[in-house]
């Protein structure tokens, strides 16, 4: 069931209504047809079982009628919202009806798509505004449960003072365990990820065993009992969570191209309160181990740091580059092969493994300058590189950026041909790669070593020169044209369209306006 899909239950007695309304054009309105029934006693154990955002419901009914399940309703469920259908007879019970809170009353001779598209278009601006006042206020409280943490934390709190700030915030007690997740996205996205991965957490938290509060930006812990569980069920019970924010993610913002990345970090079983704070603080922090297994998605709190760099390694090293770097093709593949494997054996500190490659690129930038070549900065993506194969492929770029080797290979025209065809679709790697008959993972290194950019930005930069094009050239409006390149976030075109650009989409227009005056 998709997250922001309105869930709509029907209820109505007579057969030939029911069947008219399964055929309404639900997906086109952003709502699910989840059920029906025959009267309200029926609707009622139905909502009590999967609650729905929206009951339209016929007025007379056997059992229970319309107006004695709305009641129930808002009794119950004060956020359900009703739509009430009705005979010219019972206009008096509807506008009654009306008055205590349903969103509309719709006459059933008479009744058309439009107006039940109408009523549907109240009824989710309610929905949606009481979910937004929801979402506040359980933003609020989950700040004041870390504020009285990090209260907590200034001090040494005494054993009951934790139990009751645990039972109070989560109702529970130790032993427990916890767990947090780390969420890194580009800078551009960072607000829409975060806003998103929120929400889909709190979705998550009401079926599954944990309670979360927000850390730091982009740290979110989660609270589990651990009375009957153990390390293993606990590390498995986590990559059930992250492949389910994944997959929501990926529903929610197809935009993004996967430009995030998250993972979790798992706690040892707490069972004294001394232990609490220690616990916290190790999963908030990002394992260095996150920068060499990549591809995991769940990890322990390490018990050992990675290694510092050695000086004779590092010499070695230095020397097996410096020995290739005449021959681009054979420094290339020293690169991925001999330094990924020499760093991955050492596990060395990811901080010292970036100031040993941006030292030898300086050096190397320095012989090139001597011979004729262009001296050029180090790139920022070297201090960027999140990972080991980021950290090598931001190398290469560094290496083959002076002289580009133009070759392309038949999977990476089609890639570039599908992108640039379906601009206005969710692009995805998985997507593409599934078009090239190639692995995620073997499309993202062959599109990066052939083309000279990451996928993810050779995607935003097409999508940014063709609605550049579209503002010079047409008179579409600017959430028009974020549709047509893929971005429906029409705030989210906007950042990444300045951060491209250096001007807003209406910027950009009114200069071209100008200019051609």
């Amino acid at each position: 069931m998709d997250d922001d899909l309105l869930t709509v239950l029907v209820v109505d007695d007579e057969l030939p209504i029911r069947q008219e309304l399964r055929l309404f054009s639900w997906e086109k309105h952003h709502a699910e047809w989840v059920g029906e029934a025959e009267n309200g006693e029926e609707a009622l154990r139905f909502c009590r079982c999967l609650t729905p955002d929206i009951v339209i419901t016929d007025i007379t009914m056997p059992v229970m009628n319309g107006l004695e399940l709305f009641r129930s309703l808002k009794s119950e469920f004060p956020h359900v919202q009703v739509i009430l259908l009705t005979c010219h007879s019972e206009f008096a019970y509807a506008k009654e009806a009306v008055k205590l809170g349903a969103v509309e009353y719709l006459v059933k001779v008479t009744m058309d798509d439009s107006d039940l598209a109408q009523a549907m278009q109240r009824a989710r601006e309610i929905v949606y505004r009481e979910k937004s006042l929801q979402r506040g206020e359980a933003e609020r409280q989950r700040r004041k449960v870390t504020e009285h943490l990090m209260e907590l934390t200034r001090q040494t709190a005494e054993d009951g003072e934790l139990a009751a700030w645990l039972q109070a915030s989560f109702r529970t007690k130790l032993p427990l365990q916890l767990a947090a997740l780390h969420v890194e996205s580009r800078k551009e996205g960072r607000l829409f990820v975060h806003q998103a991965f929120e929400d889909s957490l709190t979705t998550l938290e009401a079926r599954m065993p944990f309670s979360w509060i927000p850390a730091d930006s982009g740290i979110y812990v989660l609270v589990f009992r651990a009375e009957d569980g153990n390390p293993t069920e606990m590390r498995s019970e986590m990559q059930t969570i992250t492949g389910e924010l994944y997959h929501s993610l990926d529903r929610r913002l197809p935009f993004l191209s996967d430009a995030y990345r998250l993972y979790g970090v798992i706690s040892e079983p707490i069972r004294r309160s001394a232990d609490f704070m220690e616990m916290y603080r190790g999963v908030c922090e990002r394992p260095d181990a996150v920068f060499y297994d990549s591809a995991c998605r769940v990890f322990r709190m390490p018990s050992t740091g990675p290694a510092s760099l050695d000086e004779q390694s590092a010499k070695e090293m230095s020397d097996k580059l410096s020995k290739a770097q005449w021959n681009r093709e054979q420094l290339v593949k020293v690169i991925r092969d001999d330094f990924v494997h020499w760093a991955m054996n050492g596990r060395i500190v990811p901080e010292e493994l970036r100031t040993f490659v941006a030292d030898w690129l300086r050096g190397w930038h320095r012989e090139q300058a001597a011979q004729g070549g262009n001296r050029r900065r180090a790139s920022s993506r070297i201090a960027n590189a999140g990972t080991i194969n980021e950290l090598a492929e931001a190398f290469v770029q560094e290496i083959e950026s002076s002289v580009r080797i133009k070759k392309c290979r038949r999977e990476i025209r089609d890639a570039k041909a599908f992108i640039e065809a379906n601009l206005e679709k969710p692009i995805t790697l998985n997507t593409v790669s599934r078009e090239v008959g190639l692995s995620p993972h073997y499309l993202s290194r062959l599109f990066r070593e052939e083309t000279g950019v990451p996928f993810n930005d050779f995607v935003t930069g097409k999508r940014i020169r063709k609605a550049t094009d579209l503002l010079q050239h047409t008179s579409l409006r600017v959430y028009e044209i974020a549709q047509q390149v893929g971005i429906p976030s029409y705030r989210y075109f906007s950042a990444i369209f300045r951060e491209w650009t250096g001007a807003a989409p209406t910027e950009l227009r009114m200069a071209d306006q100008d200019g051609r005056e």
